[in-house]
């Protein structure tokens, strides 16, 4: 959460009501990202009465992707459950997640039917953005932008990926296969405060990183070493080329050094993220 003071007391009563009517042993875990409002003070007053509820506090804001893993890095669960702070993900959805992992998936994802989001800024960009998913990772998934999702433990245990992977290619940047993963259809609702961080510009990014990820679902580091390689193959070429007035060439070479780099710097990530995360926890109650 960052700056949800108005969402969070609403979330966590909703949560905890669908959890004690599982019967099952559970424990909440909200993540504040460097808020500046009351988000802390407000989970700090829920944690004082309620010994299933904990709270991690980063030491700086981080957004939605490292907040998330700083989460699961503290989740002691077999099953991990995550879900957006912006009171959007009806946790009453929760048990249906649940019914359909235990039929042998690894993943289970809530896909938003009637989304309570502008059609241009919100749904038209995430609509475009999971069918490049789709088609790119051949996983079968509809909405990966839908934060409640459903993760058995080794899924996601000891897994760092750089920012904005976690949330916008989940389950895919984890390496997921697409019979091991199925959604459950959940309907989104209107947030009560605080205001939406995503626009058409996401797109964009989408493409950019799609180009690198199943390389880095492969072996970020093996192809980090081969992408840098083919790097200096296409410059070299590029510049041989425009020597000798080749220009098409010379072009369309200078165009794949392009995306070679763009992977270099991606697939640079994906490593450092694994070996040092962005995150750091202040406090952990």
């Amino acid at each position: 959460m960052h700056n949800e003071q108005g969402n969070v007391s609403a979330l966590y009563d909703d949560i905890k009501k669908t959890m004690e009517n599982l019967g099952e042993s559970y424990e909440i875990i909200f993540v504040n990202d460097a808020s500046r409002d009351q988000t802390l003070s407000k989970m700090k007053e829920i944690q004082s009465r309620d010994h299933n509820f904990h709270f991690a506090d980063l030491e700086t804001n981080v957004g939605e992707n490292w907040a998330l893993l700083a989460g699961i890095s503290q989740a002691r669960g077999e099953v991990i459950i995550t879900i957006d702070g912006d009171y959007q993900n009806d946790p009453a959805y929760i048990p249906e997640l649940l019914k359909e992992l235990s039929k042998g998936y690894r993943v289970v994802s809530g896909r938003r039917r009637s989304r309570a989001a502008a059609l241009w800024t919100r749904r038209l960009p995430s609509q475009v953005a999971n069918t490049l998913i789709r088609v790119v990772s051949g996983v079968p998934v509809h909405d990966c932008g839908c934060g409640l999702k459903v993760y058995r433990r080794e899924v996601v245990a000891g897994r760092f990926v750089p920012k904005g992977f976690m949330n916008r290619f989940s389950p895919v940047s984890l390496g997921v296969k697409g019979h091991e993963f199925s959604e459950v259809e959940i309907v989104d609702r209107a947030r009560i405060t605080g205001e939406s961080h995503y626009g058409l510009g996401r797109v964009f990014v989408v493409f950019r990183d799609l180009c690198v990820l199943p390389f880095a679902v492969l072996d970020a580091t093996v192809w980090l070493r081969r992408f840098r390689f083919i790097l200096v193959l296409f410059v070299t070429g590029a510049l041989l080329n425009a020597f000798w007035t080749q220009w098409i060439w010379a072009g369309l070479l200078a165009f794949l050094a392009l995306i070679s780099f763009s992977n270099v710097t991606n697939l640079t990530r994906f490593v450092e993220a694994q070996t040092e995360p962005a995150f750091r926890i202040k406090e952990y109650r």
